[in-house]
């Protein structure tokens, strides 16, 4: 299980690469104990909270397996081994750490969701109450604080090491080969063959999409633009159709809506980004692995300093 922080996947990156974290102060039923951080138990319920708010923050559910359940465990003690620190250096309060969750739920959560009575909605779906979510981003708030005191003098990558990043991992920063496609959308099979052969003839595919197609395309002669190539730009008939044809070729195909006459314009090959448009984005990503690394390290040394006992 990755234990750092992901964004929500409606809302503005969270925390960078704080661990995440669980509510340790939600109250259960009936919560059993499943270890302790130097005398403070962690429960059942926190391990609960922290499940829920993982998956609605970042999007996914969590596999439900015997080591799935004993990695959140030890997620959660990590993430309450780090807060109790946090909380006894002063680098933040807990009601500063809240202020700065309802502030997070405030502008990146409210205000997408049609503020807090589509949020209560929202989360019902998740089974997860608005106190859960405020405990387990406060959680992320404290633990963010320690992340960002330990890691503050990160030295920034060279660009000697930022050209070695670039050059081992050319394949991240290519844009995929693209195709330039104009479409007429028909209902019926011969009406598009009709109009295939017309275009192979040499009439004007603008003139034929305005003229037949059915599509919000046609009025404007029919052009989808650059598509990158694949089905996840295409429909797979389109995707199927165009993958057979050279620049300047026709084809139709039956898609779910009708009959399509498509006319590959153009290729545009592969790519690669140039170093100098990637560099920023190198950098910041070898400064956030320098920092992830540091933090795991000192998070690793602080618990085993720590009275920590997982039942």
């Amino acid at each position: 299980m990755n234990s750092k922080t992901a964004a929500w996947t409606l809302a503005v990156p969270l925390f960078g690469a704080a661990i995440a974290g669980c509510g340790t102060t939600a109250s259960s039923a009936s919560p059993t104990t499943v270890a302790t951080v130097n005398g403070a138990s962690v429960t059942s319920n926190d391990v609960n909270i922290f499940v829920k708010g993982t998956e609605f923050i970042q999007g996914m559910t969590l596999p439900n397996t015997k080591t799935e359940k004993s990695l959140e465990v030890k997620a959660v003690v990590a993430q309450v081994t780090v807060n109790q620190w946090a909380l006894k250096h002063h680098l933040i309060t807990e009601k500063q750490a809240q202020a700065k969750a309802n502030q997070f739920i405030t502008a990146n959560i409210e205000s997408q969701v049609g503020g807090k009575t589509g949020l209560v909605t929202l989360l019902k779906s998740h089974q997860l109450t608005f106190g859960e979510l405020q405990t387990y981003i406060t959680d992320e708030m404290i633990g963010q604080s320690a992340f960002n005191k330990v890691t503050k003098n990160v030295k920034s990558p060279t660009t000697t090491q930022e050209q070695a990043y670039y050059t081992a991992n050319k394949a991240s920063f290519s844009n995929p080969p693209e195709d330039e496609i104009s479409d007429i959308l028909v209902k019926s099979q011969s009406l598009a063959n009709t109009i295939l052969k017309d275009a192979k003839a040499g009439q004007s595919f603008a003139t034929l999409a305005k003229q037949y197609s059915i599509s919000s395309t046609g009025k404007t002669g029919g052009s989808l633009g650059y598509l990158p190539v694949g089905t996840t730009s295409m429909s797979q008939g389109m995707a199927t159709a165009v993958q057979n044809l050279k620049a300047g070729q026709y084809a139709t195909y039956h898609g779910t809506k009708g009959y399509h006459v498509i006319w590959l314009q153009a290729v545009k090959a592969s790519t690669v980004q140039p170093f100098s448009a990637v560099q920023a984005q190198i950098k910041q990503q070898l400064l956030q692995n320098s920092a992830d690394a540091l933090y795991q390290s000192w998070t690793q040394k602080l618990e085993k300093a720590q009275k920590i006992t997982i039942k």
